[in-house]
Formats: C-alpha cells, sequence, structure tokens
C-alpha cells in the first residue's frame, strides 16, 4: 500500500506520521524537534540515547530513537494491512 493511500494515523499530524514511519522502519526521524517532542510525550517513541558517528570534521552525535513494542507491533500491523482491512479497522466498511 502506498503513503499516499494508506491513511494517516488518527490525530497525527503529517510529519509525525512520516517520523514513525522512519523510526519503525529503524532510520533516524528526520523531522522537527516539535514533532520528536509530540511523539515522545504521546508514548509512541522512546529516547535510546545517542549514536557517535565521525566525518571529515569529526564526531558528532545524533539522537536516537525507537518504538516501544507494543507500538511497533501495531504499526507493523498497520503497515501490512490492505486498503480494504484498513476500511474494516476504522469502521469504514
Amino acid at each position: 500500500m502506498s503513503a499516499a493511500t494508506r491513511p494517516p494515523h488518527p490525530g497525527r499530524t503529517s510529519a509525525e506520521h512520516r517520523a514513525l514511519d522512519r523510526i519503525g522502519c529503524g532510520e533516524h526521524p528526520a523531522c522537527a524537534q516539535k514533532t520528536l517532542r509530540n511523539l515522545l510525550e504521546a508514548g509512541l517513541i522512546v529516547d535510546i540515547g545517542s549514536e557517535t558517528q565521525r566525518d571529515a570534521l569529526g564526531k558528532y552525535r545524533i539522537p536516537a530513537y525507537a518504538m516501544p513494542i507494543p507500538v511497533h507491533m501495531a504499526w507493523c500491523s498497520a503497515v501490512a494491512a490492505t486498503d480494504e482491512e484498513m476500511a474494516a479497522m476504522e469502521g469504514l466498511s
């Protein structure tokens, strides 16, 4: 199912939706601090510290986030659902 046809997370902005998708896939969220703060406060993600990386200018730290297991399981189910299954879950069919 493409991201364009997938319904948004209820009560979540498109920026929060994209950040959740990236974090769920193990990537860095690449979003604004406000978006991260909203997701942290809602309990949808947790701060797991930071990663140290190095480039030509030296070392730098990147904050790292993950989803709690129950949230990740729900996210996986929603991502794997077909359009018909999503409609049934939302009571639209």
